[in-house]
Formats: C-alpha cells, sequence, structure tokens
C-alpha cells in the first residue's frame, strides 16, 4: 500500500471535536477505525487475514455462498429496509457488511461522530489502546467526479455507451476475470435501522485486494485537498467515547438498534473471552 494521504495527528479532545465540527460542514464522508491494518490504508474485510492471499474466483465463491445461505435464512423475517438485500447482490453485500461478513465494501458514514466512535470503539478505561484513525473524503467532489469513471470502461454501463447514468455495478463487479478498476460509494435505496443510526454510506471497488485510500487517490486524481486521514491517540479514546454518549447521543447501544445489536451490547458486561 502507498497512499499519500495528508495525516494530522489529534492530540486533545478539543482538537477531536474542532475537526469534526468542521467535517460536518463540509458534508465530508467519514471512516473510523481503532487500529491501523497491515502498512496502513483502506483495506476491506475480506482482503484481511487469512482471506487476503485467496484468488478471486475463490473470494467470488464465498460472496457468491454468503448471500446465497443469508436470502435462504432471512427471506422471511428481513426489514423491509433489507428486503432489496434478497434481489439484488449489491444490496446484499451492503447489508452483509452492516452484520460483520467479510466482503469488499467498507462502511463510511455522513456523520463525523460516528465515525469517532468508531476510531474509539476499542477504549478501555484503565489503559490506553492503540491509535485510532479517521479517514474522511469531499463527498460533493465526488459526486461531480465519480461518473467520468464510466467513459473509461464502457463495458460498465447498460448499453455500453459510458454515460454515467447508465452504469450497472452488477455488469463488471462478479467476472471471473479481472473488471476495470472502478471505485463508487453505494447508496441505499432504503435504509434499515443498523444503517440509518449510523448514517451509512460504503465504498466499494469491483476488483478485490483493492487499497480503497489508493482507489480515492486515483479518483480524485491527487488532489489532496480533497481528502485526510485523522490519527486519534489511544490516550484519547474512552474520554472521546464519554464525550460523544453525553454530547451526542453516540454510543453503541444507538449505533446496533436492533435486537442482535442489543445482545452484542449487553455482551460487554462480561469480561474478555
Amino acid at each position: 500500500m502507498s497512499h499519500s494521504w495528508n495525516t494530522t495527528t489529534l492530540d486533545s479532545e478539543a482538537d477531536v471535536f474542532n475537526e469534526l465540527t468542521k467535517l460536518k460542514g463540509k458534508r465530508w464522508l467519514c471512516r473510523g477505525q481503532s487500529k491501523r491494518y497491515g502498512a496502513g490504508g483502506l483495506v476491506p474485510s475480506i482482503d484481511r487475514e487469512k482471506l487476503k492471499n485467496l484468488s478471486r474466483l475463490e473470494k467470488l465463491k464465498l460472496e457468491r455462498q454468503s448471500i446465497d445461505i443469508f436470502r435462504s435464512t432471512a427471506r422471511f423475517f428481513a426489514d423491509p429496509g433489507e428486503q432489496g438485500a434478497l434481489a439484488d447482490d449489491i444490496i446484499a453485500l451492503m447489508v452483509l457488511r452492516h452484520y460483520g461478513v467479510p466482503t469488499r465494501l467498507l462502511d463510511w458514514s455522513l456523520s463525523p461522530y460516528v465515525a469517532a466512535y468508531f476510531a474509539a470503539e476499542d477504549a478501555a478505561e484503565d489503559h490506553d489502546t492503540e491509535n485510532g484513525e479517521i479517514w474522511t473524503f469531499d463527498k460533493p467532489r465526488y459526486e461531480r467526479i465519480g461518473g467520468k469513471q464510466w467513459k473509461k470502461w464502457p463495458e460498465t454501463t447498460i448499453d455500453g455507451s459510458g454515460d454515467g447514468q447508465k452504469f450497472k455495478a452488477e455488469l463488471t463487479a462478479f467476472t471471473v476475470e479481472e473488471p476495470p478498476d472502478w471505485f463508487i460509494c453505494t447508496f441505499y435505496p432504503t435504509g434499515f435501522p443498523r444503517q440509518k443510526a449510523q448514517d451509512s454510506v460504503p465504498t466499494m471497488t469491483a476488483r478485490f485486494g483493492r487499497d480503497h485510500a489508493e482507489a480515492i487517490e486515483t479518483l480524485f486524481d491527487g488532489e489532496k485537498s480533497r481528502y485526510h486521514l485523522y490519527v486519534v491517540q489511544g490516550k484519547l479514546k474512552w474520554s472521546l467515547l464519554k464525550m460523544l454518549r453525553e454530547n451526542h447521543g453516540i454510543w453503541r447501544g444507538s449505533l446496533f438498534p436492533d435486537t442482535a445489536g442489543a445482545a452484542e451490547t449487553a455482551h460487554t458486561v462480561f469480561p474478555v473471552r
């Protein structure tokens, strides 16, 4: 990974909340990570650890199996906002990502405060933890330039015209052959409780093993003022979580407003296994 994002280390709670306020005003998308993954970057869960070195074909098979199992299991009780996942593969991956299934998608949020929570979620009151990260990029700018990709890859559009209005991810996302190197933000047609609570907007690439940080740099043509990485010092995490809950109502219970989420929140009272 060789991204070259400008990076700012936040040294105090005041620094953190000053930057969060600015990001909220700019309408940038934000992603919080409680630690650095590997050599750094934005690596989807299907490209980490034991899954990292699997071939494209192997990952496609795992994606298909996970989608099929989800549909056969959830078809009778899926939330109305999750019903689209029963017919649309991309929506299925979006829903599965919210429930912890490895996918090539990454979760982002329209709320920098939600991103800050996920940057600090591993905090423990009695000791410092690893530094967290808040990655962020210019959503309004993405909306203006994202559609220009399809001119390079007309095969990604339903009529081969390269018209951004006719892009369809499924045309190239699931091919066995290596697909075009596109990057998109995927917007939910209808949300569901967990997605709505987190103001979630995932990103996706057609290729596996693609660092989303590098993909964003490429899409923005190296215009570094349009994306930024903030490092949250581990010593700030516990107080940051406390302030997010007290001042913004953001805590684990509010971000996972469903039965599964409530059960996981209840589980946190027990010692780590």
